[in-house]
C-alpha cells in the first residue's frame, strides 16, 4: 500500500495514461517468470463455466509456472502476507494434506485427471498458472490459480488492472471502473500500479 492520497494517484495515472496491455506485452512478462502457455483445455474440463470470476467468451490463453527456483522465490516474497496457504500447520499435517491431493487424484473420471493434476499441484505450491482474457487487441482480465499466486497477481492487477463490467457478465468480479476513486477496484488498481512504479 503506498502513503499516496488516493487523489494524487488518480493524477498520476492520467498523467500516465497507461495504454492497454497486448497479449505480447503479457507473455514478455510472464516470460520473466519462466511462464509458458499449455491447452486450455487441461484447466477446465467444463471451459470454464462454473468459473464465475472468468468471463467465458473473453479467454484466450493459459500460461502456467513451474520452475522450481521461480517458485521459491514466490514462496519467499509470500512470506509475512497473508496466504491462501493450506500448509500452516504441522509438517505432519502438511504431508497428509498432499498425500489426500495425490490420492483423491483417481477417484473421478480419466479425463478429467489433467484438470486434477492441476489443481493438486496449485494447492500444494507446485505450480501457478495465469488464464488471461482478451478484449479486441488488449488483454483485459485475468485470473491466477495458486497458493503462491499472490505476488504475481499484485503484479498483473499494476499492469492490466480488472475488466469494465459488461451488462451480462457476473456481478462479483473483480471489476473496476476507471476514473472512479469511490470504485473499490479501481483504488485497488491504482494501489498496485503506484507500488509497481506503473504511475
Amino acid at each position: 500500500m503506498t502513503d499516496d492520497a488516493p487523489e494524487e494517484l488518480l493524477r498520476r495515472w492520467r498523467t500516465a495514461a497507461p495504454r492497454p496491455c497486448t497479449p505480447d506485452d503479457i507473455a514478455g512478462v510472464l516470460g520473466t517468470y519462466q511462464a509458458y502457455p499449455i491447452p486450455l483445455g487441461h484447466m477446465a474440463p467444463d471451459n470454464f463455466a462454473a468459473d464465475e470470476e472468468v468471463r467465458e467468451d473473453l479467454v484466450d490463453t493459459l500460461w502456467t509456472i513451474t520452475h522450481p527456483l521461480v517458485l521459491d522465490r514466490f514462496r519467499t516474497a509470500s512470506t509475512g502476507e497473508e496466504v491462501d496457504d493450506e500448509f500452516a500447520d504441522s509438517p505432519e499435517d502438511q504431508a497428509n494434506l498432499a498425500d489426500s491431493y495425490w490420492r483423491d487424484l483417481f477417484d473421478e473420471p480419466a479425463e478429467e485427471l489433467p484438470y486434477r493434476v492441476l489443481s493438486a499441484q496449485h494447492a500444494l505450491g507446485q505450480r501457478i498458472s495465469i488464464l488471461l482474457e482478451r478484449e479486441g487487441t488488449a488483454i483485459t482480465g485475468f485470473k491466477v490459480y495458486g497458493v503462491l499466486g499472490g505476488s504475481l497477481t499484485r503484479h498483473l492487477t499494476a499492469l492490466i488492472g480488472y475488466p469494465v463490467r459488461r451488462p451480462y457478465d457476473p456481478v462479483d468480479g473483480p471489476f473496476m471502473q476507471p476514473g472512479d476513486l469511490d470504485d473499490e477496484g479501481f483504488a485497488d488498481y491504482l494501489e498496485a500500479a503506484a507500488a509497481h512504479g506503473l504511475i
